[in-house]
């Protein structure tokens, strides 16, 4: 067959079948029936006139194809790939954005050969080529029902395929080629309040590129953990008790009309979901690979570092971490990895003090929270940070100084650490004769008694459950200490008519329970609620024999109070600062929960 031949039959695809040869509109078009991708581009570059380009663009952008038309037209779009200059994209843009997924394996295969001869001859496009297939990880509105929590169904994943497999294919003719990709994935992830089809569906095809692209699943997942971060501190725990636990008035109405809505695993605010969609994605995500792919070890070394660079500097999140808490779940040694790093940062005075006292918040809440962390383990740890704690104070004494919170960050976070867990833990640690003698050996009453006075700024409930714990075994006595420090709060309250910022440590416990109801049911099997231990229970109504007065006014501050319920709904105050009751026996203000009650 002649070339001209071939080039009219290939042409015929943009034939159009004009009722009236007479008609204006045919006059206009009166070569479109010769018109080819190549003639079109070759009147440009050799006449300079652009009628036939631009007949043909239309044609592009009006003309559904059939799958014969489709195959020949990127075939003819293949050879012609040296013409395609830079000054030709709005051409470029047309073929691109050409339906194809949904088409027969020949004519996605001419789809696929034309886009790899452009990346390979035309470098220029390859921005262009790579976002055209990214923005195709979004599942459009139309294909939403085809996914399921994020996850796509089979034929969807078959459609899918054919994307990743010109992703791979690109990848192995020009390797540089993806930090293309990694760039336009940044650019492309959907925005956190957009549909949670979009979002998840999106990050289900990231993660499915760690697959065929395992070389760059650190690069990948970081992005991952920066959208998930975007998304986590955007929801705070206070948003989504609003939305899941409105006010009284609303949940009676719930009551009597049955309730249903509490049975759904759907949460109420629409980000929230987003964020609950996404964790289970990516627990999935841990779990095969841990399982199936037998990638473990190298998958936590990845997310270990991404944690260390992404969420533990980042301020008030509240569920991301838990990807780290469900890691550490499958093997002893994963958790002792993560704690042992976290205490590296607590140890390494050139750390900031801000990324060390939240390294102590994290061992602690792990070590109280984590069921599958070994009460011998958690012993060798308190060991560790009681031990750090007695040389701190002992290197005080020999030197001037002074009592602020500022000055002795780490040490107050770390005595924190200690009396959280020894009162969290507390049925564990004395079960035994054995337990008690470790505790004992902790010298938890030279700590207390120090000058540094810890109790001082701890968190109300950590130190009143601490307190009780400690005096029912002898331990330490702290009430002595507590009753003068509260004095001195409250003549502090009277003078200033207002609580000092630095008078309670700020601290968090990033464990506190899981809000997320499908990714939660990974991890409330792993999840240590609190349990009362029998001394508290029968120790507040004690009273002293000889004074009438017992330890009832300060753990009672512990057995009152919902601890999960946010600062802003317990105490609530208009003009935003520490509500404070003159009228009555002062308390203390609390920051985050420790969750004692739960």
């Amino acid at each position: 067959m002649s070339a001209i031949t071939d080039k009219r039959r290939i042409s015929s695809i943009l034939k159009t079948q004009p009722a009236d040869p007479k008609s204006p509109v045919v006059r206009n078009k009166v070569r479109f029936a010769v018109l080819s991708i190549e003639s079109a581009l070759q009147d440009v570059l050799e006449n300079n006139r652009l009628v036939l380009y631009e007949e043909l663009l239309l044609k592009l952008k009006e003309e559904d194809f059939d799958e014969n038309q489709f195959q020949e037209m990127f075939t003819e779009a293949k050879k012609c790939v040296p013409l395609l200059k830079s000054h030709f994209s709005n051409l470029v843009d047309h073929l691109l954005s050409t339906r194809w997924l949904d088409r027969s394996e020949q004519a996605i295969e001419a789809y696929k050969d034309f886009v790899i001869e452009l990346s390979i001859v035309q470098k220029n496009f390859c921005t262009m080529t790579v976002t055209k297939l990214l923005k195709l990880f979004i599942p459009s509105e139309a294909s939403k029902h085809k996914y399921k929590n994020g996850v796509p169904s089979e034929e969807q994943q078959r459609q899918m395929a054919s994307v990743h497999d010109l992703i791979t294919r690109l990848k192995n003719v020009i390797p540089m080629i993806f930090d293309v990709v990694l760039t336009q994935l940044r650019k492309s992830f959907p925005y956190h309040k957009k549909p949670t089809y979009e979002v998840v569906g999106y990050l289900h095809n990231v993660l499915h590129m760690t697959e065929y692209a395992s070389i760059y699943c650190d690069e990948l997942l970081e992005i991952v953990f920066f959208q998930l971060l975007q998304i986590d501190v955007n929801v705070p725990r206070s948003e989504i008790e609003d939305a899941e636990y409105p006010d009284e008035e609303m949940m009676f109405e719930m009551a009597d009309t049955g309730g249903d809505e509490e049975n759904s695993d759907t949460m109420r605010h629409p980000v929230a979901e987003t964020l609950d969609c996404f964790m289970d994605l990516m627990f999935h995500f841990i779990e095969r690979t841990v399982k199936e792919n037998g990638q473990g070890d190298r998958l936590f070394k990845i997310m270990l570092n991404q944690f260390e660079s992404h969420i533990l500097p980042t301020h008030n999140t509240d569920h991301v971490q838990f990807l780290l808490f469900y890691f550490c779940s499958f093997k002893l040694s994963y958790a002792e990895h993560f704690i042992t790093s976290l205490w590296k940062n607590v140890s390494n005075p050139s750390m900031s003090p801000v990324v060390r006292q939240a390294s102590v918040g994290y061992v602690a809440s792990m070590l109280a929270r984590g069921k599958f962390v070994p009460l011998s383990y958690l012993k060798s740890m308190l060991h560790e940070m009681s031990h750090w704690a007695h040389n701190y104070i002992q290197r005080c004494d020999s030197m001037q100084y002074n009592q602020s919170l500022k000055a002795h960050l780490v040490f107050y976070s770390v005595c924190q650490a200690i009396f959280y867990v020894v009162a969290f833990r507390s049925k564990h640690l004395t079960s035994d004769a054995k337990n008690l003698t470790f505790l004992q050996s902790l010298q938890l009453s030279s700590i207390v008694t120090c000058q540094l006075n810890p109790l001082r700024v701890c968190l109300p409930t950590v130190a009143t459950a601490f307190a009780g714990i400690t005096r029912a075994y002898q331990l330490a006595y702290c009430h002595t200490i507590l009753e003068r420090n509260a004095r001195r709060k409250l003549a502090t309250v009277y003078k200033n008519n207002t609580q000092l910022p630095e008078d309670c440590l700020e601290t968090f416990f990033p464990f506190d329970p899981y809000m997320l109801k499908k990714s939660g049911k990974r991890i409330e099997p792993l999840y240590l609620q609190y349990q009362a231990h029998e001394v508290e229970d029968e120790g507040g109504a004690e009273e002293d024999a000889g004074t009438g007065r017992g330890r009832k006014r300060y753990e009672s501050i512990s057995e009152d109070v919902d601890d999960f319920i946010p600062v802003t709904k317990r105490h609530k105050n208009p003009t935003g600062g520490h509500a404070i009751d003159m009228n009555s026996e002062f308390t203390f203000s609390y920051g985050v929960s420790p969750g004692f009650n739960s």
